[in-house]
């Protein structure tokens, strides 16, 4: 293939991605399947019944009733909503993500509560163990190809072959008659 055929492909490549990547973006709430937290501000009692997921700061919390009072953000500002049968571990100021059944008045009847971690730590470990592992990918690539610019194209390095199967003595030995 022609090198200008391959960066047009390239190019085609790199714009479907950037394509999808906009694509999933602008329609990500509409594949959520429980309301997002500007759809609870806007209307709340319109999702009375239905299950949701949320995230929010505990203001209080009540050990002896099972309950906690959560600050939630949205783009618009905050709400708060009463969570009910609380089992987590959490003290005023945690984040918590609660998954539950809205009820009136806005409360949660919560079937699961995690609590997350402020830790500046855990993020930094993601990217830490991301990074190590793309170096790993790519060093392990690049030891036996390397990128030929006259062609634009990955090329085995000298002095190395790229084998897809037996050689001809493995296979049985090469017929010399």
């Amino acid at each position: 293939m022609l090198p200008w055929r391959r960066a047009a492909v390239g190019v085609v490549l790199l714009a479907a991605v950037l394509g999808l990547c906009v694509h999933f973006d602008a329609t990500e709430e509409r594949r959520w399947d429980s309301p997002t937290e500007d759809e609870l501000a806007a209307d709340y009692d319109a999702h009375v019944g239905e299950r949701a997921l949320l995230f929010g700061t505990v203001e209080r919390i009540d050990r002896d009733a099972g309950t906690a009072t959560v600050r939630v953000e949205h783009d618009g500002g905050e709400f708060t909503i009463r969570l009910r049968s609380v089992r987590a571990d959490v003290a005023p100021g945690g984040l918590v993500q609660a998954y539950g059944r809205l009820g009136p008045g806005r409360t949660m009847t919560v079937s699961e509560t995690v609590v997350v971690e402020r830790d500046g730590g855990a993020a930094l470990y993601k990217y830490a163990v991301s990074l190590v592992g793309a170096v790993g990918i790519l060093a392990l690539f690049f030891r036996r190809w390397r990128v030929d610019v006259a062609t634009l194209s990955f090329v085995p390095r000298e002095g190395e072959t790229v084998t897809s199967g037996p050689t001809a003595d493995e296979a049985g030995g090469a017929d010399d008659a």
